[in-house]
């Protein structure tokens, strides 16, 4: 069981094996992504070592994990918290994030016809591309960590996919996501488009130039929020 805002618990997913720190770690991220947890909220050690089967030593080690990657704040006397973004925070992993996903798109481009890369680059694209209806713009905000993770795999670069803080995107995301308007979104699925396309095209610079843009689209969405 997890606390929310209110102080109440609620579970947050089934009970299953996880057998290492990296995979709770990994759970517990996927619930920031999934907006399962909120900023401020406390991870409760004990309810976290039933639902995942593991032992509260893996839990610990889990946490340090998580805090390392700046998805935790390790608080005395109260355990592991959600981390907020500040707007230095903010500002830099958007700089971190401009140049990253720049390079992840322009190396995607330059792989998009080996194997099955179109494929399902083109299946990871659909839903932000084509995102027409109130419920489809409200879909793509859960969408969007498949067409990173698609277009960091095809670019296929291991210390890429090292340095890239995919955590810490997830944690953004979740923090902003009633920041943002219809508009906004429509002027995000524009963004996708054109992203889409350039690499679509094999386009390596202009896929890795209108990544760039779209990342700076972004910090002027959000980072106002946040002044």
């Amino acid at each position: 069981m997890l606390e929310s805002k209110s102080g109440t618990t609620r579970p947050d997913t089934p009970a299953k094996a996880v057998s290492s720190p990296e995979r709770v770690a990994s759970s517990i991220t996927k619930g920031v992504l999934r907006r399962h947890y909120v900023v401020g909220q406390r991870l409760i050690e004990s309810d976290l070592t039933q639902q995942l089967g593991v032992s509260r030593s893996t839990v610990r080690e889990a946490l340090k994990i998580l805090a390392a990657n700046g998805v935790v704040e390790l608080v005395p006397h109260r355990g592991a918290v959600i981390r907020g973004l500040s707007l230095t925070d903010a500002e830099k992993l958007l700089a971190l994030l401009e140049v990253l996903t720049g390079l992840a798109a322009r190396l995607a481009a330059d792989n998009i016809d080996r194997g099955q890369n179109r494929k399902l680059f083109m299946a990871a694209a659909k839903p932000l591309i084509d995102a027409r209806s109130t419920n489809e713009l409200d879909r793509i905000l859960d969408e969007r960590a498949r067409y990173y993770q698609t277009m960091l795999d095809i670019a296929d670069n291991s210390e890429l996919r090292r340095a890239m803080p995919m955590p810490r995107a997830h944690l953004f995301r979740t923090q902003f996501y009633g920041f943002l308007s219809k508009v906004d979104l429509r002027a995000m699925v524009t963004e996708y488009r054109n992203i889409t396309k350039a690499i679509l095209a094999g386009s390596g610079a202009k896929a890795e130039l209108y990544a760039r843009r779209h990342l700076q689209r972004t910090a002027e969405r959000t980072l106002p929020h946040l002044r």
